[in-house]
């Protein structure tokens, strides 16, 4: 059977706001349980491994390009060790949403995953992918920390559209650190929702690239922050063509003694003009002792452009508990209930009702467990 090796002397990324495990970078000698299951034939679909798939990065993609991922150390480790991930691309002019689900699951004979994803839609094509990360069911599944190290490049060329779900739903003590990095070319329109509901340690940075016109690009974070916890969380859509969109909308819940840092960027660089970008964080606090940083930014080159940003950190709204109450719901019930509705907006995004009600059933566990 393939084992993990040991650990490999990578000097690990110096970050203030989140320690990351002694452990990492380790060498990976095995492939945790994938299943594959695409919709569609008009679309490649091939193993992230070898020349093929390191040209079409490099000619397609320009890496260096982006400032706000994870770190170049990061990069290059994802790069050396990546035994897992694939190429899909679609093929022109496709009529229909092509649709490729790939989940993932990590157990104690594969507690490692490092992974590269290259995404790419050609000319007005449309594709959407699903991520979804977990461990085996059973007992046996939770005696070791699993740890995944991922880095996802999407590529949506003129007139395409795509749509990108990543699903983190891991045991509280494992890691999860992840990278998304897009560039969106013109009249091209770039959907991504990332929900995190498991791991002790979890840092993800999107970064987006809206390079041509009329680009557009939104971002749907979801969270939940348990006792212990710790999140990095870092969301970036940097504006190059004239008359670009981009939303970031974020919602959480932090309980026990959890700690989450939330940066959103909005940069808009010299040509972007009459571009709009809108980014809006809300939180809510179960605990007394948790800690919540939201850090908003908002970056000009260009004079005529809309920049909005809008954070909401607090405790449950009292009004709306006590309605629930007086119509006989308990008091546990009725902030549960609360907390549902709020995380509602980004679940309809999701699109996959199976996926939205195994989510919403783990949702509501965790809402038990975590709050007082």
């Amino acid at each position: 059977m393939d084992h993990i090796k040991t650990q490999t002397p990578y000097k690990v990324p110096n970050w203030k706001r989140l320690t990351l495990p002694e452990s990492l970078f380790p060498v990976v000698s095995a492939s945790v349980l994938e299943t594959v299951q695409p919709k569609g034939a008009h679309h490649t679909l091939m193993p992230y491994h070898g020349d093929e798939a390191h040209q079409l990065t490099e000619t397609g993609f320009k890496t260096d390009a982006f400032s706000k991922h994870l770190g170049g150390d990061f990069l290059r480790y994802i790069d050396g060790e990546s035994k897992q991930g694939h190429v899909i691309k679609t093929h022109v002019h496709t009529p229909d949403v092509q649709k490729i689900k790939i989940e993932y699951q990590l157990n104690d004979q594969t507690p490692y995953q490092v992974e590269n994803h290259l995404i790419i839609a050609e000319e007005g094509t449309k594709l959407e992918v699903v991520l979804d990360y977990s461990v085996l069911n059973g007992t046996e599944a939770t005696k070791l920390e699993k740890h995944h190290y991922g880095t996802t490049r999407v590529i949506a060329k003129r007139g395409s559209q795509v749509r990108l779900v990543k699903v983190q739903r891991l045991s509280d003590e494992d890691h999860y650190f992840d990278q998304v990095l897009c560039q969106v070319e013109e009249g091209a329109n770039l959907e991504l929702i990332d929900v995190q509901f498991g791991s002790r340690n979890k840092a993800i940075a999107y970064e987006t690239h809206l390079l041509g016109r009329h680009a557009n690009a939104t971002l749907h974070s979801l969270y939940f922050g348990e006792e212990h916890a710790q999140l990095d969380l870092s969301f970036t859509m940097k504006h190059f063509g004239a008359q670009s969109t981009s939303t970031i909308l974020s919602k959480g819940a932090l309980s026990g003694n959890s700690k989450k840092t939330f940066r959103g960027n909005l940069i808009f660089e010299t040509g972007a003009a009459q571009s709009v970008g809108r980014e809006k964080e809300v939180v809510v606090l179960l605990d007394e002792r948790v800690k919540s940083d939201s850090i908003p930014a908002l970056l000009c080159s260009e004079d005529d452009v809309i920049g909005e940003h809008a954070a909401s950190v607090g405790q449950l709204d009292g009004e709306k508990v006590f309605y629930l109450m007086s119509r006989g719901l308990s008091f546990m019930e009725a902030k549960k209930l609360v907390i549902k509705a709020a995380f509602e907006e980004v679940l309809m995004t999701l699109g996959d009702e199976t996926l939205k009600a195994s989510l919403e059933e783990a949702l509501d566990w965790r809402l038990s467990h975590g709050i007082q």
